[in-house]
Parts: C-alpha cells; sequence; structure tokens
C-alpha cells in the first residue's frame, strides 16, 4: 500500500503537566493529506536530545490517554524515550467515525504521526521505533513493514487470532495480520494478556517462532486491556493498574535495550 507524503499543519505547544522524568508533554495538531486533523501528544524526556522515540498508535476504541498508553508513555519518557502518542482522526470527529475496512485512512493518520516526529530536532531518526495497540499494532505492522529505517516494533493486546460465532475454538489469524514475519530481522515484542480472547498465547507464540530474528512474547495476566472484570471493581482496578504498570516496564525495556545490542 503507497502512503502518501502528509502535509503538516503544527498548533502551539502547550504543556500538559509534568511526568517524572520529563521537561514536557507538548499537544500537537497534524492534517493528513485528505485533510483529517489529528490529536497528538509528544512526551519528551527532560534535555535536548535527539532522543530515541516511539510512535504508538491507538486501538480501534482504546484512546491515547487511557492506562495502558499513558503509562507506558511516562515509563518510557523516564527512560530517556521519547514517545508520539495519538488518536485516529475517526475517533476525534463529530460525530464519532469508525476505521476504513481496508485500514488506508489510518495508515495516512499514521504516516502523517511519522513524518510529524521525523521532523522534530528532538527525535533521533536513527532510533526511531512504532508500535500501537490493538489495532495500532496492524497499522504499525505495515508501517514497519514498508520502511526499513524503523528501528523496531512494540505491539500491546496484538490481534492473533479469533473465535468463530457459534464456534468454541479459536483460529489463528496473526500470518495474515502480520504478514512477512519469517523475513523481520529487526527486534520485535509482543506482550499480551493471558485471557485475551483476540489472541490465543499459544498461537501467539508459535507466530513469534517463525520471526528470522527471535522475537520477544511476554503473555502476563488479563483479558485485552490487562484486566479481568469478574473481580469486584475494586480489585479489578487493582488488577489492571499493576498489569498496566508491568506493561509500561516491560515495554520502557525493550525500547530502551536496543541501544545495547
Amino acid at each position: 500500500m503507497k502512503i502518501h507524503a502528509p502535509t503538516l499543519a503544527f498548533a502551539a505547544s502547550a504543556a500538559l503537566g509534568s511526568l517524572t522524568a520529563c521537561a514536557c508533554a507538548e499537544t500537537l495538531s497534524a492534517t493528513t493529506p485528505r485533510g483529517a486533523k489529528l490529536e497528538v501528544v509528544a512526551d519528551f524526556p527532560a534535555g535536548a536530545g535527539p532522543f530515541p522515540t516511539l510512535l504508538l498508535a491507538p486501538g480501534a476504541g482504546y484512546h491515547m490517554a487511557l492506562p495502558l498508553l499513558e503509562q507506558t508513555a511516562r515509563r518510557l519518557v523516564e527512560q530517556g524515550i521519547a514517545v508520539y502518542r495519538f488518536n485516529w482522526a475517526y475517533f476525534s470527529s463529530t460525530p464519532r467515525g469508525k476505521a476504513a475496512d481496508d485500514l488506508a485512512a489510518e495508515m495516512e493518520d499514521f504516516a502523517t504521526v511519522l513524518k510529524l516526529a521525523r521532523a522534530e530536532a528532538r527525535v533521533d531518526p536513527a532510533r526511531l521505533s512504532v508500535g500501537g495497540k490493538s489495532m495500532g499494532t496492524v497499522v504499525a505492522w505495515r508501517a514497519l513493514s514498508a520502511d526499513k529505517a524503523l528501528r523496531s516494533g512494540l505491539f500491546l493486546t496484538p490481534l492473533c487470532s479469533r473465535t468463530p460465532t457459534g464456534q468454541a475454538t479459536p483460529s489463528a489469524t496473526a500470518d495474515e495480520t502480520y504478514p512477512g514475519m519469517a523475513a523481520e530481522l529487526r527486534p520485535i515484542a509482543f506482550i499480551s494478556g493471558d485471557k485475551d480472547p483476540l489472541c490465543n498465547a499459544a498461537f501467539l507464540y508459535g507466530f513469534a517462532a517463525k520471526a528470522s530474528n527471535a522475537a520477544r512474547v511476554v503473555v502476563i495476566g488479563g483479558d485485552h486491556s490487562f484486566e479481568n472484570r469478574a473481580l469486584g471493581a475494586a480489585a479489578a482496578e487493582g488488577f489492571r493498574d499493576r498489569n498496566v504498570d508491568v506493561v509500561a516496564r516491560l515495554s520502557a525495556n525493550f525500547i530502551t535495550e536496543l541501544d545495547a545490542r
């Protein structure tokens, strides 16, 4: 799929608040080639950089300010890594829309934010990685496959299986969702929940084993948002918060370790 070079319209940056090791979290706006407006947050460590950077795409309905993406960004910044988060154009529209069937619009959204990051002096273009959550992993994988200058891929709650209606046994889908795994040599990490209905752990391990370069797979507790809704409200919230913190730390470690390879 051809990604057209986006044109950008920058809004004035505004600090959203401080993170533990963060000089600023800046709000930006960008305009895609088709004229759609994007909401973007760029989280930077203190200093002038240039920093290793991760572009982190949201899920279909899991927006950039929800715990998994916000806390992952926080942990990354604490490790000296810049993070670009954004919402899909359809998510911010009024009325709210939905993703394109072929994800072409979402690929354009992603390419727009990627160009925005590459234009920033505090971003090290040689240490630019991509990732996402759920549907965001699909778009990030396509971008990674198409752009060999990207450094690595981080995929949170990947989509690796589905259970057909009326059946109890899931079927593997990762080969069609993330094509070209066997030829991928760059560092890859998948982090999933053990009760995720959209990613059977056994299928994920089997798929990752096909990589030419060893792909990292971590399966922790929880469902597609690392939650357990069978617990009571207070216990479920604590369960989710602990799991999200684990995922955030694992993500930060994965990106940080790239410089040691």
